[in-house]
């Protein structure tokens, strides 16, 4: 038994926007276990650790690139609204904080958490800004969380009852549950990378632009392999996106 995160293009060598109107890239995920809510509410207080984290710092709220963060946020929100029912409906909220331990994040509730510390140390372009939020934003689209709790529940004893929150007890002290999450975790990774890519182009950024973050991130030396690899290597993860690269240019065309 086994789940399967997949997110497939449908017809993508015709899939174009046609007169303005928005193209739905996303699928709305199905068979899941728990509902979007439970996990909604369970993940949540993981940005308020973070908010709470970086105002006892004094490094909550945007000081650098407010205008930039706005705009583009704007952009990408009316593109995700297309998407799903669900994403349409989702309070989309962009956090902005000062700390160099955060990059970007995005809850399953809509909530984007991003440190301008990070934008400044990858001095991301508006493109390559963009592809990040617009990659975080797609886990929340694909309800990525609440697949691979799914998938990790599947792994576990059918006849034990858990909830939510003891998933996340578990999978914090079971080794060999995440070892054996590994495949689905990568898989949501090339996902969120893709329609990323795809949301960011229909939103107007140029697709070959976008791709600088991960340009950039290849080009650093690579560290020690993780015991538990929940991302592909950057040179795969940039080789898949240079596949989407003529979908992405059509959906980016005035």
């Amino acid at each position: 038994m086994a789940l399967t995160l997949r997110f497939t293009v449908a017809l993508a060598a015709g899939l174009v926007a046609v007169a303005g109107h928005a193209v739905p890239l996303a699928y709305e995920p199905t068979g899941l276990a728990w509902s979007a809510q439970e996990v909604e509410t369970s993940a949540t207080p993981q940005a308020l650790v973070i908010a709470q984290r970086a105002e006892r710092a004094q490094q909550l709220g945007c000081r650098r690139h407010c205008e930039r963060l706005d705009r583009i946020f704007t952009r990408l929100v009316a593109e995700a609204r297309t998407q799903t029912a669900r994403s349409q409906a989702l309070p989309w909220s962009l956090t902005v904080v000062q700390l160099p331990d955060v990059d970007a994040l995005a809850l399953p509730g809509g909530q984007v958490l991003v440190s301008e510390a990070f934008i400044d140390s990858r001095a991301l372009t508006d493109e390559a800004l963009a592809f990040v939020l617009a990659h975080e934003m797609a886990h929340s689209i694909l309800e990525h969380e609440r697949q691979a709790l799914t998938f990790a529940r599947m792994l576990l004893a059918p006849q034990v009852a858990r909830s939510v929150q003891d998933m996340y007890v578990e999978m914090d002290f079971n080794l060999s549950l995440l070892k054996a999450m590994e495949p689905v975790m990568q898989q949501g990774e090339f996902e969120a990378d893709e329609l990323g890519l795809l949301l960011a182009s229909a939103a107007g950024f140029a697709p070959d632009r976008q791709l600088g973050f991960i340009e950039q991130e290849c080009a650093q030396p690579a560290g020690p392999t993780p015991v538990v690899a929940t991302h592909p290597r950057m040179a795969a993860r940039l080789a898949q996106l240079r596949l989407r690269l003529p979908l992405a240019r059509r959906l980016a065309a005035p």
